[in-house]
């Protein structure tokens, strides 16, 4: 697990604290709160699927469970006192709802909750190093 993640973790102390700290976010997508936004089918094109594989998809439910799950991750991180979690659950629900929200297929926790998704009908891809390599070459 990313050491930001860890119970009792600070929050990040600068913008090179916050980087690190955002190269967690393929991680997420294998916590137990967000299981329930993680699809199964949908995708059986080449290993890693482009932005082009969801185009025109409605992802309005994906970014509901999604809510719902950086709601119960927001617990646990003041369960845990990590606040590392608390910072990147604030961070992505300020881009997933708030005034800055960005376009589902733009949204990094969706990006990889949809990579998660496409990785489970390939070998080997379902890990969260596979998820931040496919997200690297998003696009």
């Amino acid at each position: 697990m990313h050491p930001a993640l860890h119970p009792g973790s600070p929050p990040p102390a600068d913008d090179e604290d916050v980087e690190f700290l955002l190269r967690a976010v393929p991680e997420l997508a294998f916590f137990p709160e967000l299981a329930d936004c993680v699809g199964t089918g949908g995708y059986d094109g080449p290993w890693p699927p482009g932005r082009e594989a969801f185009a025109g998809r409605d992802l309005a439910d994906l970014r509901d469970r999604a809510l719902r799950g950086l709601e119960a991750l927001a617990d646990r991180a003041e369960r845990e006192r990590s606040g590392g979690l608390a910072f990147i659950v604030r961070t992505l629900t300020y881009f997933l709802v708030g005034p800055a929200a960005l376009p589902a297929v733009e949204h990094p926790l969706l990006v990889a909750l949809l990579l998660r998704g496409a990785a489970r009908t390939h070998e080997g891809a379902d890990t969260a190093l596979e998820i931040a390599r496919a997200m690297d070459r998003w696009g």
